[in-house]
């Protein structure tokens, strides 16, 4: 029966912070609307359109913070040169050579396929 009774108080803790954010969120709403009727059409045109511009201006920041990132990652970062932060050593693996550069056994085979 104890896990029970915990599981069970477990669920009405759960189910009271449900109910206290929601009777914050419906609050919240609440005192939004009364803002919004007490202003007058014209504050509230200019308010929409400056949240507009607002919105514009973080949409272009994003745009050319992510432009410059991908920049970054494609011209600036050679994982040769720098180190590996989590462990603190080079990229050894990176530096390896290719073992399969001229190693092509289709290339040196006859033409199996097509006889002339």
């Amino acid at each position: 029966m104890g896990v029970k009774d915990f599981l069970q108080r477990l669920k009405e803790n759960r189910n009271k912070k449900k109910e206290l954010l929601n009777q914050a969120l419906e609050q919240d709403r609440v005192q939004k609307l009364v803002e919004e009727r007490k202003k007058s059409s014209n504050e509230r045109e200019l308010e929409k359109f400056m949240e507009e511009e607002r919105q514009e201006k973080i949409k272009g920041a994003l745009k050319d913070f992510r432009e410059k990132r991908k920049k970054d990652i494609a011209l600036n970062h050679n994982p040769l040169n720098i180190p590996n932060i989590t462990r603190k050593t080079q990229w050894e693996v990176l530096k390896e050579p290719n073992l399969f550069t001229g190693r092509s056994t289709i290339d040196k085979q006859k033409n199996l396929f097509f006889k002339y």
